[in-house]
């Protein structure tokens, strides 16, 4: 029995050592936040909020919470793992008899189709970084004006359709990541590291970026994309800014698109699921799987417009 057992403790000071453990455990940023989102919500939603004890939670209290929350099921199933993380330790360390979230039953994932950008989309998305689209003001002629930072911006896409590599893992690359200029070392979910190798044309457009258009890096640590303040640029503001490139472009963007998009060509062109687990991060061939799935409805149907027997209906 662990030394911090009490039948009695409260629901917030368990938070607050589950929290430490998890940093001792150092976990990422972003998952620390997610955990500390959701059991924040979850004290909001007990009755007696910060006085409540954790035996006095029921698993009906954690159905009905959940069952109030107005979430998609993909944020819904986050709300769960970051419950079933803090009772899973709970019970591990004897501040409750029995792990309640084994009686909840998770929440059935969302499958979302996956469209991967077309060649056409692609050079679409980069023709519309220098200029916005025309626009008139009142008593002149249209004009178009241009875009800041449009170096960066090439160099963010042709990385993220380069490697497959999450927003998150993008915005968390120092000067120090880069190997040899030809690898980047990024960080994934729990810390995990690997090593993905960039085209030429990706390094040239990240040199360019760095040459005239980022501000002076302070040391080897700095944060390679950053915004014209010389901050880091975020996750959710890379989200945007890729947002906006698609509207001007006419192209449906957003950076996990780009993930796709690498991981169905990779497969179209030769590559192994296996490779390709190991390139993206996966933990598991799950998602790998709906991505040959596809690339094999690709290869089919190019057969189909390819082979001569089908096509001059020989018999």
């Amino acid at each position: 029995m662990s030394s911090l057992s009490n039948d009695h403790v409260s629901y917030s000071h368990a938070v607050v050592l589950f929290l430490e453990a998890k940093r001792a455990q150092r976990l990422s940023p972003n998952t620390l936040r997610d955990y500390e989102r959701t059991l924040r919500k979850f004290r909001e939603y007990l009755p007696d909020g910060d006085q409540t004890k954790i035996d006095q939670i029921t698993v009906l209290d954690i159905r009905r919470f959940m069952a109030s929350l107005p979430l998609g099921r993909k944020s819904l199933l986050n709300v769960h793992v970051g419950l079933s993380a803090f009772w899973t330790w709970m019970t591990r360390e004897g501040l409750c008899a029995e792990n309640l979230m084994k009686k909840v039953d998770r929440p059935r994932p969302e499958i979302r189709t996956i469209i991967p950008f077309s060649k056409d989309e692609v050079e679409k998305l980069l023709s519309s970084l220098e200029q916005s689209k025309e626009y008139v003001r009142p008593g002149k002629k249209s004009c178009a004006h241009k875009i800041p930072n449009q170096r960066r911006n090439k160099a963010i896409l042709l990385l993220l359709l380069d490697t497959g590599m999450r927003a998150s893992e993008l915005c968390g690359i120092r000067f120090k990541d880069f190997i040899d200029k030809s690898h980047v070392r990024v960080y994934g979910k729990g810390g995990k590291e690997r090593v993905l190798p960039l085209s030429p044309s990706t390094i040239n457009a990240i040199d360019e970026y760095v040459k005239w258009e980022r501000p002076p890096a302070k040391s080897i640590n700095s944060y390679v994309f950053v915004t014209k303040t010389g901050k880091q640029l975020k996750a959710c503001d890379l989200y945007h800014r890729i947002l906006k490139i698609g509207e001007r472009a006419g192209v449906h963007a957003h950076p996990h698109r780009f993930r796709h998009t690498f991981a169905i060509n990779f497969l179209r062109n030769g590559g192994d699921i296996y490779t390709l687990q190991a390139i993206l991060g996966h933990s598991s061939l799950e998602m790998v799987k709906r991505y040959l799935a596809i690339a094999r409805v690709d290869i089919e149907t190019a057969h189909k417009r390819a082979s001569p027997v089908i096509c001059w209906a020989l018999s």
